[in-house]
C-alpha cells in the first residue's frame, strides 16, 4: 500500500508544448514553500521498550528508526520548520504516573540547517528503548510544540498501542482537530499488530492524515520522507464542478476550461468538446488521491470522433509510490471538413478518462480542456467568425459544462481557457523536465485511424 503527495508548480507553455505525453508529477524533496505558507512539522517517535525487539530487517526496531530519522533529517531542505519529539525514552519503571508523562522534545520546531540537524542527530544516537507508550499525551505536547498559527503536521511513528489511556489517542486527535487547529497527523505503524494499526488509522482519519505500514529501516525512511513531502508540497484542487457521462451520448459538453469531477477505481467517465475544422483538442485527466493507493496504477485518456474508435489515446502507468498526481494528457489532430457531419460547421469530439488508480473510495479528478488552432472555412481560408479562446490564452475557467444537446452541433463554444499556471498537466511536465521524478513511468501513445 502506498501514498500520494500533493504538489503544485510549473510553467504554462511547457505543458502546452508536448500535450501527447502522459505524465505523473512527483518532485523530489523540493525547497520549502514561502515563509508565510510553510507548514510546521514535528516527527514523534516511539522509543518504548518494545522498540528494543530485534526484528526489523536484521536490527532492532530502534536502530532502524534511528537510521530512518537521520535519513529524514539529511534529506529535508534547509529552512524547513521541523522538530523532533520522542516518548518512552527516559523512564524504565512500571509506575503509570511518570511513565505516562515520559515524552521529550529533542529538537524544537524551527527552520533547520546543518547545525540544527547535527544537534538533532546527536540526540537521536543517544536514545534507548526503555519506557511506556504515552501516545495521547505526546500528541498534545507535539501540538503545543507546533504553535497556534498556520498549517501544522505531526508524523507519528509507533510500534504498538497507547498504554496510558484514557484519553485514547484517537480521542485526543479528534479534540485537537475539533478545536479548529490546522493540524494533520500522519501515522506510521512500525511492525504493528491489528489493534495498534486500528488505533493509528483512527488518529490519521480524525485529522485527515494518512496511515501507512513499515517493516524495516528502508520502508520507514520512505514513509517519513513521503509525509514531509506531502506537507511541503500541498495540492489545491480546482475547477468548475462537472459530472462525466457513462458513454459519449450522455456526456456533458465542456468548453475550454478546468473542471472537477469525482469517480473511483475501474470507472470511465466521458465528456464532449465542440470542435470546428482547423482546430485541435487538448485534453487531460488528473487523478488526485486523498488516501492510500496501490501499485501498479495508471490513468488513460482517449479522444474519439463520432462513428470512429480510439483515434488518439495516451496511458500513463506508475509502478512506485513517489507520485502525487496521476495525469494523462492527449491532443487530437486538427479537425478536417470531411470529418464534420453534413450540413454542420462543427462536431463534438468524445473524450474519456479511465481511472485505474486503485483506492478505497471515489477520488477527485481534474479535467482540463483546451482548444488550439485557427478555425478554417471549407476552402482552407481562416474563418474569423469562429473565436474560441485557445489553451495558450492561459485564462481562468469561467464557463460551466453545458448539457449535452444536438443543438450544440455548429455552435461557437465561448469560454475562457483551461491551462492556467499550476494545472496538473503543467506541473506534471515541469516535474519531468526538471528531472525531479523518482518514478518508473511507462507511457504508451496509440493512434489508430478508422478502427
Amino acid at each position: 500500500m502506498t501514498r500520494k503527495h500533493h504538489p503544485r508548480a510549473g510553467a504554462l507553455l511547457l505543458a502546452l508544448a508536448v500535450p501527447l505525453l502522459g505524465m505523473s508529477a512527483s518532485p523530489a524533496m523540493a525547497a520549502p514553500p514561502a515563509a508565510d505558507k510553510q507548514p510546521r512539522i514535528e516527527t514523534v517517535l516511539d522509543v518504548s521498550g518494545s522498540m528494543a525487539e530485534d526484528d526489523a530487517g536484521g536490527q532492532t526496531r530502534l536502530a532502524a528508526a534511528k537510521s530512518a530519522v537521520i535519513s529524514l533529517l539529511d534529506g529535508t531542505p534547509d529552512g524547513t520548520a521541523m522538530g523532533l519529539r520522542v516518548y518512552g525514552a527516559q523512564y524504565a519503571g512500571t509506575d503509570m504516573g511518570p511513565g505516562c508523562k515520559d515524552t521529550q522534545l529533542l529538537a524544537p520546531v524551527e527552520p533547520m540547517d546543518a547545525t540544527t540537524k547535527a544537534a538533532a542527530k546527536a540526540e537521536i544516537e543517544k536514545l534507548k528503548a526503555v519506557g511506556m507508550t504515552p501516545i495521547g499525551h505526546s500528541l498534545k505536547a507535539a501540538a503545543a510544540d507546533l504553535g497556534d498559527t498556520g498549517p501544522r503536521r505531526i508524523i507519528l511513528v509507533s510500534d504498538g498501542e497507547d498504554t496510558c489511556a484514557p484519553p485514547t489517542p484517537c480521542q485526543v486527535a479528534r479534540e485537537l482537530k475539533g478545536a479548529g487547529i490546522d493540524l494533520v497527523v500522519d501515522t506510521v505503524g512500525f511492525r504493528v499488530g491489528a489493534a495498534a494499526k486500528k488505533e493509528l488509522q483512527c488518529i490519521a482519519d480524525a485529522t485527515k492524515g494518512t496511515y501507512v505500514d513499515a517493516g524495516d529501516a528502508g520502508e520507514l525512511t520512505d514513509r517519513l520522507a513521503d509525509s514531509v513531502k506531502r506537507a511541503l508540497t500541498p495540492y489545491e484542487r480546482s475547477g468548475t464542478k462537472t459530472r462525466g457521462g457513462k458513454d459519449c451520448p450522455s456526456a456533458p459538453v465542456l468548453a475550454p476550461g478546468q473542471y472537477l469531477d469525482e469517480f473511483g477505481y475501474g470507472q470511465i467517465r466521458w465528456y464532449k468538446v465542440t470542435l470546428h475544422p482547423g482546430q485541435a483538442l487538448r485534453f487531460s485527466g488528473s487523478i488526485i488521491p486523498a488516501g492510500d493507493w496501490e501499485t501498479p496504477t495508471s490513468v488513460k485518456t482517449e479522444l474519439t470522433l463520432p462513428g470512429q474508435f480510439n483515434i488518439w489515446g495516451t496511458e500513463t502507468s506508475v509502478e512506485d509510490r513517489w507520485s502525487n498526481v496521476f495525469s494523462s494528457g492527449v491532443q487530437s489532430d486538427r479537425l478536417k471538413w470531411d470529418e464534420v457531419p453534413a450540413d454542420a460547421t462543427s462536431t463534438e469530439v468524445c473524450a474519456q478518462i479511465a481511472n485505474n488508480v486503485k483506492t478505497k473510495a471515489a477520488e477527485p479528478v481534474e479535467v482540463a480542456v483546451g482548444i488550439t488552432g485557427q478555425a478554417v472555412q471549407p476552402d482552407g481560408t481562416p474563418d474569423n467568425k469562429i473565436s474560441v479562446p485557445s489553451a495558450e490564452d492561459g485564462q481562468p475557467t469561467t464557463a460551466a459544462a453545458r448539457p449535452s444537446s444536438s443543438k450544440n452541433i455548429g455552435s461557437n463554444a465561448q469560454a475562457a481557457s483551461v491551462f492556467k499556471s499550476g494545472s496538473p498537466l503543467t506541473l506534471a511536465l515541469a516535474a519531468l523536465v526538471g528531472a525531479a521524478v523518482a518514478i518508473v513511468a511507462r507511457t504508451v501513445i496509440r493512434r489508430r485511424r478508422g478502427l
